[in-house]
């Protein structure tokens, strides 16, 4: 099979007959993994109706990537153009782009085509909004600098420590004390050697 042979069965300007069918058979069996010539036969096969159709496609269908695409491929039918059919297929295609173009596709664009035409600039708060959202920001830093005396770990107590807010450590360590009185003894040891850490 020649180069041009086969660039004129893949841009549909050829039909699949038996000359054809053999020499792709030919071209399969003298390079195996030439995919494009084994979907080829294939496609002769099918158009053909020959009985190895079903055989044949167990063999391709292994080696295909993309299955979906090979079953598509196989669905559409091999039709013959020249080359006025060929420059009228691109003219409908141009319109039918044409018409999604101004069809409903559209109507799907049309709100983020409006905005980008707008030249609003940057996105901007309003003040209003703005105040109460750093009033609230404040608020909550507040809060959390305060200390709330229920929620009291030794895990707290520990950072407190570490932090050498030793007078924080103390507190914690007292209220877990009254909070766990079974380990009342290691929370004394705890606060004694904090205040000897605040006394050095």
């Amino acid at each position: 099979m020649q180069k041009e042979e086969l660039y004129d069965i893949l841009n549909n300007r050829k039909a699949f007959d038996n000359q054809i069918q053999e020499d792709l058979k030919a071209a399969v069996d003298e390079y195996p993994y030439f995919q494009t010539a084994q979907i080829l036969y294939l496609k002769s096969l099918k158009e053909t109706y020959h009985p190895n159709f079903e055989q044949v496609l167990k063999n391709v269908a292994v080696s295909v990537p993309d299955r979906k695409k090979l079953y598509h491929y196989l669905q559409t039918k091999h039709k013959v153009t020249t080359n006025t059919e060929i420059v009228s297929t691109e003219q409908e295609e141009k319109t039918v782009f044409a018409f999604d173009a101004e069809g409903d596709n559209s109507s799907k664009y049309s709100l983020i085509d409006k905005f980008l035409a707008s030249d609003s600039g940057k996105i901007k708060r309003k003040s209003e909004t703005d105040n109460e959202w750093q009033s609230g920001e404040n608020e909550a830093v507040k809060k959390s600098e305060e200390e709330d005396g229920e929620i009291v770990s030794e895990t707290l107590a520990t950072i407190y420590l570490q932090q050498k807010k030793y007078e924080k450590a103390i507190s914690a360590f007292e209220k877990l004390s009254l909070k766990y009185p079974e380990k009342s003894v290691y929370f004394a040891s705890r606060i004694k050697e904090i205040e000897d850490l605040k006394n050095i």
